[in-house]
């Protein structure tokens, strides 16, 4: 689900300068990864943090908050979702809160390639 410049534009402008991060494309849009773990993308018009399931929790319900659902049925607990537009301060401090919680996270091991038959 590709996202639109706009959506794009939003993400680059809340990510926070640090070295740890890492980007990348995940759904066909671009995201932000620390120890190899998401912490903050975009996803179709949407922009997407991931703030840990008791924060989650809190801001689901808040105006525009809705918790990330990339599949029917398939809930990402520690992760919110924001429509485009969103407040630009509110999705900076997401960035940056989401950068913090994830990386208290362990490193994701990358998985070795499966063998061709």
């Amino acid at each position: 689900m590709d996202s639109s410049p706009a959506v794009a534009a939003a993400y680059e402008a809340a990510l926070p300068a640090d070295p740890r991060i890492e980007r990348k494309q995940m759904f066909g849009s671009p995201c932000a990864f620390v120890n190899r773990q998401m912490f903050f993308g975009c996803f179709a018009d949407t922009i997407v943090a991931r703030v840990g399931p008791n924060r989650a929790e809190a801001l689901v319900g808040q105006p525009g908050v809705q918790a990330f659902t990339p599949t029917e049925g398939r809930t990402w607990s520690d992760y919110v979702q924001l429509p485009y537009p969103a407040d630009a301060a509110l999705l900076a401090r997401l960035a940056a809160d989401a950068l913090a919680w994830t990386d208290r996270l362990p490193a994701k091991v990358k998985k070795p390639r499966a063998k061709k038959k």
